[in-house]
């Protein structure tokens, strides 16, 4: 049995001698099966233990909880970590609501979004801002689907700090960097369900260095939580079991933000360098950067002459 689904089953043993016989309906039908009550109303569990609605709120009064809204956070801590992608994809085609697909997913950001402007102060990203632009160096890891995020903070940060190193598979070289230099390291980790178990494991090694970690998950029941020196917490709503992305590229964007303007002159010569290695390797689109030769290769004649050509394979 995982810890989370351990801590809950002590609770409702721990209270399950002193309960009424309506209470131990309630406590035998979420030791039977917890993982329905992530679609469930206070309601709906009434009815299937037939008892009533103030009966459930009393029970998860019982277990430590101020009511059914902090169980039900309670729970979705638990869930995430244990839902099977099968599963949160049958919990979304259970979900009874008429709205088109579209719709749905842009409700389900924009909750999201409000939920990251109230949760995460200014004094929060601030601190965490600090702490990375103070760092000798700064390894941003993050695996799976946790990869997207990883690359896109890293390669930012990469424009305006130096020695940063971003990890998106374990590598043997991260972890000689991590043996090399890691006391005077600052490791940014992204972690979301289904924790990947390698990021786990690195952190544990990271430790041993005396690595310092930030971590960025989404519940306290995380893993990586425990493992982190300093950590940052947002939750995922999720309308299916693809993660929704759009809340944490946010606030990834505001931290580089942050960062930038704790020393814009810094920022600044950083990025002309990155500008200058661009411009210099054509690494981007210009009008002036195309070469006359290859125009020719698509203007209207040669486009004429090419097709009016024998160029075409027919088969025999």
């Amino acid at each position: 049995m995982n810890s989370a689904k351990k801590d809950l089953f002590d609770k409702i043993i721990r209270v399950y001698p002193n309960l009424s016989p309506k209470k131990k309906r309630v406590a035998d039908y979420i030791i039977k099966d917890h993982k329905r009550l992530f679609l469930m109303t206070a309601r709906e569990i009434a009815q299937e233990c037939r008892v009533s609605e103030p009966t459930i709120i009393r029970f998860t009064n019982d277990l430590g909880f101020s009511g059914y809204q902090e169980f039900v956070q309670y729970m979705k801590g638990l869930l995430h970590i244990e839902l099977t992608a099968v599963e949160r994809l049958i919990k979304a085609s259970q979900q009874s609501d008429q709205m088109n697909t579209l719709d749905k997913y842009c409700q389900n950001a924009i909750r999201n979004l409000e939920n990251l402007r109230s949760s995460i102060s200014e004094k929060d990203l601030k601190r965490v801002a600090r702490v990375i632009h103070n760092a000798e160096q700064v390894y941003v890891v993050g695996y799976r689907a946790s990869t997207t995020l990883a690359f896109y903070f890293g390669y930012l940060l990469g424009k305006i700090l130096e020695n940063v190193f971003l990890d998106t598979s374990l590598s043997w070289k991260l972890m000689d960097e991590i043996a090399r230099n890691g006391r005077s390291g600052v490791m940014f980790v992204i972690a979301f369900p289904r924790y990947p178990l390698k990021v786990i494991r690195l952190l544990e090694y990271a430790k041993r260095y005396r690595v310092k970690i930030i971590g960025l998950s989404d519940t306290p029941k995380s893993p990586i939580i425990a493992l982190s020196d300093q950590y940052i917490l947002i939750d995922l709503e999720s309308v299916s079991f693809i993660d929704p992305f759009a809340h944490i590229i946010t606030y990834l964007g505001a931290l580089i933000h942050e960062i930038t303007f704790l020393d814009q002159q810094q920022a600044m010569k950083y990025l002309s360098r990155f500008d200058h290695a661009a411009k210099s390797g054509k690494e981007f689109f210009t009008e002036e950067s195309v070469d006359l030769e290859e125009k020719q290769k698509f203007d209207h004649s040669h486009l004429t002459s090419f097709w009016s050509g024998d160029h075409t394979h027919r088969p025999g």
